[in-house]
């Protein structure tokens, strides 16, 4: 019998937020990416209900709807909720990219990265 992984994923989704440390963050807003990959083990596709694309981004919306939070905050809420939506998931990768963030420096992003395995 094959050990066979897969993952589905969505790279480079862009929203735009109130998120960050500083006042002046949250009053201006921002550009943000986000990518995400959602891995799970099945001998078959079919096994499984489809992870719908769809699903995730509107989850990628919701967690963009607060004020004041993180980065490292959104990059972990969306883990969980795609871990607590899809029970098929057994770990998922979050990578949410601050674009151009105010550092004093020109730097294409600043990222948080969650890594979530869910537990046996």
């Amino acid at each position: 019998m094959l050990n066979v992984r897969r993952a589905v994923g969505l790279h480079g989704v862009e929203v735009y937020g109130h998120v960050g440390f500083f006042p002046e963050e949250r009053k201006m807003g921002r550009l943000f990416r986000i990518d995400v990959e959602a891995e799970y083990g099945v001998e078959e596709v079919q096994a499984i209900p489809p992870i719908d694309y769809r699903e995730v981004a509107q989850l990628i919306r919701e967690a963009f709807t607060q004020e004041g939070v993180l980065i490292e905050h959104i990059a972990q809420s969306l883990a969980e909720a795609i871990l607590a939506r899809w029970e098929a998931v057994d770990k998922v990768w979050i990578r949410v990219h601050k674009v151009h963030p105010p550092i004093g420096i020109l730097a294409e992003s600043a990222y948080a990265y969650v890594e979530m395995v869910r537990s046996a």
